[in-house]
């Protein structure tokens, strides 16, 4: 989308808080991508938070592991992940349909 508006990335920086990628974003480095970023309160001037509303700016997040892995850690991480972001499909339902004399 940035190539498109005729934005070149020039760096790239490594930010451990919202806080600090806001900074940024008010020191006219470029923007941010934050994961969700609800309850931040700044005080930066021209700085707006967007959602991500295009679709062509999702990417999907996947969980990769071996299928050996015995850890108790690493299953108990895979299975709070796939509770976090996986699809929640909802049950089958039967349908009850009238019939036709």
């Amino acid at each position: 989308m940035a190539q498109f508006a005729g934005i070149a990335p020039k760096d790239g920086h490594d930010v451990m808080t919202a806080h600090q990628a806001v900074h940024f974003v008010s020191e006219h480095a470029g923007v941010a991508i934050l994961f969700k970023p609800t309850g931040l309160r700044f005080r930066e001037e021209d700085v707006v938070i967007q959602p991500l509303s295009d679709s062509s700016l999702w990417f999907e997040t996947c969980l990769v592991m071996k299928s050996e892995d015995r850890s108790r850690t690493v299953n108990e991480f895979a299975r709070a992940f796939l509770r976090r972001f996986a699809p929640h499909v909802l049950p089958a339902k039967q349908m009850e349909l009238p019939l036709l004399a």
